[in-house]
C-alpha cells in the first residue's frame, strides 16, 4: 500500500497534476475539443497577466499533442503533452511569467466519440491590479475575481496645475458599452488561413433575441456558425459566410430560442494573419 502511494504521487508531480497549495485558482474560460485527431483550438480570453494556469478535462479524457501558450511579445512555450484525464486539474508550468499570456493553443482530441471540453482556471495573485484596468473588468472579470471599485482617483490638483492640462482622451469602450443597442460579449481569435474551432462559452443566464459578428482589422470567413441553446438544442445560424473587416454581420436566432449556453465559430482569417472576431448580442 505504501509502495502505491508512492507511486501515485510521482506519477501526479510528472503530469503536473499537483497543484501549488495556496494556489486560488478561478475558472476564466474553456474551450471544446472535438474526437477527430486534427482538432485544435485556442482560448485567448486574458486580462492580465498570470500566476499560474490550470487545466481541467471533462465529459472525455482528453489526448493533447502539444498545448503552447503565445505571449504578448510574440514568444511561444510548449507547456505541456500527454493526457488530461477528465475531472483531474492540470497545474501547467507558465514560465514567462512576467509577460502577458496572448493565447492558450490546444492540439488536443478528446477519446470519447461525443468530444469533451477543457476549462481554464487561472490564478492572479499579485497582478489582480493588472487586472482590475482592464477594459473587460466590469463586464467579466470582476464577478470572476470579486466585484470590488478601481482605486479612487488621485486628489484634483491646483487651480495652476490644471490650467496647463491637456483636454482628456475619450474614455475607452468596455465589454458593457452599447453600440446601437448592441453588446459586446465575447472576442475570440483565430490564426492563419486554414478553419479553426473556438468556442464562446461567457452567454450563460442571457436572453438574446439576435447575435452579430465583428472581424476587427481583417476580413474573414466563417465555415460554420452555431448556437448551443440552454435546453441542449444546437442549431446552425451560418454556413460559409464572409465577414468584412470592421462591419457586424448580423444573424438572428430561429424562432423563441433566446436562452443562449453557447456559441461555436469554425473560421479563418484572410491570408496568413490573425483575426480578432468581436461577438456582440441584442435584446
Amino acid at each position: 500500500m505504501k509502495h502505491a502511494r508512492i507511486v501515485a504521487a510521482a506519477t501526479a508531480a510528472c503530469l503536473g497534476v499537483l497543484a501549488p497549495a495556496l494556489a486560488d485558482y478561478v475558472r476564466i474560460g474553456s474551450v471544446d475539443v472535438g474526437n477527430r485527431p486534427d482538432f485544435d483550438t485556442a482560448y485567448s480570453r486574458f486580462g492580465g497577466r498570470v500566476e499560474s494556469l490550470r487545466l481541467v478535462a471533462d465529459r472525455s479524457d482528453v489526448f493533447c499533442r502539444s498545448i503552447t501558450v503565445r505571449y504578448a511579445n510574440g514568444d511561444t512555450d510548449n507547456v505541456f503533452s500527454g493526457r488530461l484525464p477528465a475531472g483531474q486539474p492540470v497545474a501547467v508550468d507558465v514560465r514567462g511569467r512576467a509577460k502577458p499570456v496572448a493565447e492558450v493553443h490546444f492540439d488536443c482530441r478528446a477519446e470519447a466519440r461525443r468530444g469533451g471540453v477543457i476549462y481554464v482556471d487561472a490564478e492572479i495573485g499579485r497582478y489582480r491590479d493588472e487586472w482590475r484596468k482592464d477594459r473587460d473588468w466590469h463586464g467579466r472579470w470582476s464577478n470572476l475575481f470579486g466585484g470590488d471599485a478601481m482605486p479612487p482617483p488621485p486628489p484634483p490638483r491646483s487651480m495652476n496645475d490644471r490650467d496647463n492640462d491637456m483636454p482628456p482622451p475619450p474614455p475607452s469602450r468596455s465589454m458593457g458599452d452599447r453600440d446601437g443597442g448592441w453588446i459586446v460579449i465575447d472576442r475570440i481569435s483565430f490564426e492563419g488561413r486554414n478553419d479553426r474551432d473556438n468556442t464562446s462559452a461567457g452567454w450563460r443566464g442571457r436572453r438574446i433575441d439576435s447575435i452579430a459578428l465583428r472581424p476587427l482589422g481583417t476580413t474573414a470567413r466563417c465555415n460554420k456558425v452555431a448556437a448551443t441553446f440552454r435546453n441542449g438544442q444546437r442549431v446552425t445560424l451560418a454556413t460559409d459566410r464572409k465577414l468584412e473587416r470592421d462591419r457586424m454581420t448580423v444573424l438572428d436566432l430561429p424562432g423563441d430560442q433566446r436562452d443562449l449556453d453557447q456559441i461555436y465559430m469554425r473560421c479563418h482569417a484572410f491570408g496568413d494573419g490573425r483575426v480578432t472576431i468581436e461577438i456582440l448580442g441584442r435584446k
